[in-house]
């Protein structure tokens, strides 16, 4: 294929010195297109040789970040280093080109601008990993079964649940788990060493949520169940990574003697730092049926669409879809195991990717007032290409989680409920800044009306 991206090069470059005629708009955009493939393509000197007609006041901000590409590829580290900080004055919300030149000064052993870049860049990068239990709590709404949740809560339209705590985080920040990452540079192999806030950080910080639904039934099938959910989380030794997220959706859901199925439109919206992170509306279609008194088959299939504000490169379209089976062992006893797939296609290749792998959970109710959830998730994520330094990315994610959930409303009133959680993330990948740990313990009282 390589050889198709040279020819349009070399035509283009031929066009232009048969005869002169002022540049189109048009014109440049083709330009610009071709020397994004020659760059990719390991054609740097193409790339550059493409683009070198630049005016010197230029402020097309992407024209210049390909040249600071190529330089960068060529060992013009000077020429590199100005396209660069043109492109940063350009395009002050992005975090790539802050990241690529961090890169080349931590690799010139100038890291006190490194860590001024780094820390720039802190507040553009996507939450990622916000806490675990807000995760859980999200999962509790998005994956269990609606139609499940209507019938419980059958006898009662609305219910309203507050839960306040505290949480620690071991690494809040989702630092690696070496400050030595692994990456080429100029085509050579060598090593970036990253700033000591790159590391993990660890904090204890405050913790609460507000969940509501409401069930509207339409007749003896259908019924409607509004659900919403706040979350949030407040570190005492650092505000850069407080986060909040929000959940909205309501579920249309059909129910037979033996089947189910819901189809459920949702938004969720992600902060950090008290900006806005992530918008993602999406649909959800689920069904569940029982196969006898003890198992039941579960299947889902979604839709997604992410806007992530702070780099809109990574603005993804995804689809999603789930098997699985739930057994109710006794009546104090359930479990399940569900295979989980999703797949992204992002507006930049480097963040395209594939998520697969199964998850399984127990719930036991020791005695009245106390009852243990257990989970644990596997999930293979490969990303389609690779960036500037590195190679494509690939991550093996395991969670396990345990719950413990202990009535004490015969004391405290108000269906009061101590819950305590404990989180462990296990993350390794092929790219270093990606390889990391982390374990979470929180701890609070939640109530519900």
């Amino acid at each position: 294929m390589n050889h198709i991206f040279r020819s349009a090069a070399a035509a283009l470059m031929f066009s232009s010195s048969v005869a002169y005629a002022a540049p189109t708009a048009a014109d440049s955009r083709s330009e610009l297109l071709v020397a994004r493939l020659m760059q990719e393509n390991g054609r740097a000197d193409m790339a550059c040789a493409l683009l070198a007609d630049t005016p010197a006041n230029s402020v097309d901000a992407d024209r210049l970040y390909v040249l600071a590409r190529c330089n960068a590829s060529l060992q013009r580290v000077d020429a590199a280093i100005a396209y660069y900080q043109r492109v940063i004055a350009l395009r002050p919300a992005d975090a790539n080109p802050k990241v690529e030149l961090a890169a080349i000064l931590v690799a010139l052993d100038r890291k006190d601008e490194a860590t001024q870049l780094y820390k720039a860049t802190l507040p553009l990068l996507p939450a990622g990993q916000v806490s675990t239990q807000m995760s859980n709590l999200i999962e509790q709404l998005g994956r269990d079964d609606p139609a499940s949740f209507a019938r419980q809560a059958s006898g009662k339209p609305w219910s309203l649940e507050f839960y306040a705590g505290l949480v620690h985080d071991s690494n809040i920040n989702g630092g690696p788990v070496s400050n030595i990452v692994p990456a080429i540079v100029g085509g050579f192999p060598g090593n970036f060493i990253l700033s000591p806030d790159a590391m993990p950080r660890s904090s204890w910080g405050a913790t609460g949520s507000l969940t509501g639904s409401y069930v509207m039934p339409l007749n003896e099938r259908w019924t409607v169940l509004f659900q919403g959910v706040l979350l949030g989380n407040a570190y005492f030794d650092t505000s850069d990574f407080n986060n909040e997220y929000m959940s909205l959706s309501a579920a249309f859901i059909y129910r037979a003697k033996d089947w189910s199925m819901s189809i459920q439109p949702n938004i969720g919206f992600s902060r950090q730092a008290n900006r806005m992170n992530e918008t993602t509306p999406g649909v959800i279609a689920r069904f569940s049926r029982n196969l006898n008194p003890t198992w039941s088959l579960t299947g889902s299939l979604g839709y997604i669409n992410r806007t992530v504000h702070l780099d809109h490169n990574r603005n993804a379209d995804g689809v999603l879809g789930s098997v699985g089976v739930v057994a109710q062992v006794q009546p104090d006893l359930q479990a399940g195991a569900d295979y989980n797939v999703q797949r992204e296609h992002a507006d930049a290749a480097v963040y395209s990717r594939r998520l697969d792998g199964p998850s399984v959970f127990a719930a036991y109710r020791i005695n009245p007032q106390w009852t243990v959830v257990g989970n644990y998730s596997y999930s293979k994520v490969k990303y389609d290409e690779g960036s500037f330094f590195f190679p494509a990315r690939e991550d093996t994610q395991k969670t396990a989680s345990l719950t413990s959930l202990w009535d004490i409303s015969s004391w405290a009133g108000r269906n009061m409920v101590v819950r305590a959680q404990y989180t462990q993330i296990d993350n390794p990948s092929n790219i270093g800044y990606s390889n990391y740990t982390r374990n979470i313990f929180s701890v609070g009282v939640q109530t519900q009306f």
